[in-house]
């Protein structure tokens, strides 16, 4: 009798051996399963619209899955997402990206930080985009095509970042982290634009480098330029090699680009210490790239007049740097920071308790440019 009871056992767990029967909601969740690979928020008439994005699968020969979804909260917009998908899980936690349209952007991402911090599945490091001028669903469902959508883009917009500008996209604990110690932080921030030059209907969108976002008290204050953000790493420690154009005395074109140097702030002081400016000197050495014809750089003097070329246009990024921290009132050079570390115990008390306000601080610039050698064999 045990014998037989054994075999019926058996015999009843056969079937779920053959994984057809123990399984199939399972493994049907994992053939449908969607990893999102970027996520958007916007704020659409007092509620929430969330996009997300997964990239194209080649395995199952699908493009890019692009979804949205409305709701009073985030949460409720992810759950109005799941209710309309025909996928049956939406993995997050691979997500890659955040965007924030600049309308939610303005009027504050504390709600966002918050709830990716909390969040049991997206990651903290995660980085933070501004959409410029748009929404973050249109950049993230509307750009691309059926082989390869947003999410592709932003990542490989995020991997040239440091080559290109010397500024990486900080993650949502970085920035949250800056908010909290400072009040301010920096993002970086991208626009919707044609994939190509060409204005023909129906041409694909893509996106594109728009600079940095600058965060004040939690919200969008406003933007630095695309083409100041490599003054941005200048005036900050200068760690990055950036290109620069400059058209010398024959009207050439004359591609110059920076090594590593070195900015110092140096605390302007009165003489019972208190803190009345400060200076920015910023120490580099260029090489030439590139010449729209025929240099002299044999010549002393031709190569002083392209340092001073050089000199003069990064004063003028600077300078639109430091004018919009005034403006903006936002320390987004870290001012603070920098002179606190330059300055004595007694020196650091006097400044906090005078509550200097290190964004409107009168700056002395200064740019001393050296050029160390040529990359073109026709200039010897």
């Amino acid at each position: 009798m045990k014998r037989l009871c054994s075999f019926l056992i058996i015999i009843g767990i056969l079937p779920a051996l053959t994984g057809c029967a123990l399984f199939p909601s399972k493994l049907h969740g994992v053939e449908r399963l969607l990893v999102v690979q970027a996520m958007g928020v916007d704020a659409a008439d007092g509620a929430v619209r969330l996009s997300m994005v997964s990239t194209a699968d080649s395995s199952r020969g699908e493009g890019p899955v692009r979804l949205s979804g409305s709701g009073a909260t985030i949460r409720d917009a992810a759950d109005d997402i799941i209710s309309r998908t025909t996928e049956e899980e939406l993995l997050c936690a691979h997500t890659g990206q955040i965007l924030l349209g600049e309308e939610r952007a303005r009027g504050g991402i504390d709600g966002v930080l918050r709830y990716v911090c909390r969040s049991r599945e997206i990651r903290m490091d995660v980085p933070l985009l501004i959409v410029r001028g748009d929404s973050a669903e249109r950049a993230l469902l509307d750009t691309g095509d059926e082989r390869i959508g947003a999410a592709e883009i932003l990542e490989s917009l995020r991997a040239a970042a440091p080559a290109r500008d010397g500024f990486s996209p900080p993650s949502v604990a970085r920035i949250a982290g800056q908010l909290e110690e400072g009040g301010c932080a920096l993002t970086a921030a991208v626009k919707v634009t044609a994939a190509s030059e060409r204005s023909e209907d129906g041409a694909p969108l893509t996106l594109a480098p728009a600079g940095c976002a600058v965060i004040r008290d939690g919200a969008l204050a406003g933007f630095i330029e695309q083409e100041d953000v490599a003054a941005l790493d200048l005036l900050g420690g200068a760690r990055g090699v950036h290109d620069f154009v400059v058209t010398d005395a024959e009207g050439q074109r004359v591609t110059l680009q920076t090594a590593p140097g070195r900015a110092d702030v140096v605390p302007l002081r009165g003489e019972t210490g208190e803190l009345r400016g400060a200076e920015i000197a910023v120490a580099l050495s260029a090489s030439v790239t590139e010449i729209d014809g025929r240099g002299a750089l044999s010549s002393g003097e031709y190569a002083d007049a392209l340092a001073a070329l050089l000199e003069r246009e990064i004063l003028r990024r600077a300078g639109n740097l430091v004018q919009l921290e005034k403006t903006l009132g936002a320390d987004f050079l870290g001012l603070g920071e920098r002179i606190a570390l330059r300055s004595s115990a007694r020196e650091r008390a006097l400044d906090e308790e005078s509550g200097v306000n290190f964004a409107s601080l009168p700056l002395r610039l200064s740019v001393s440019v050296s050029i160390s050698h040529s990359n073109d064999v026709r200039d010897g």
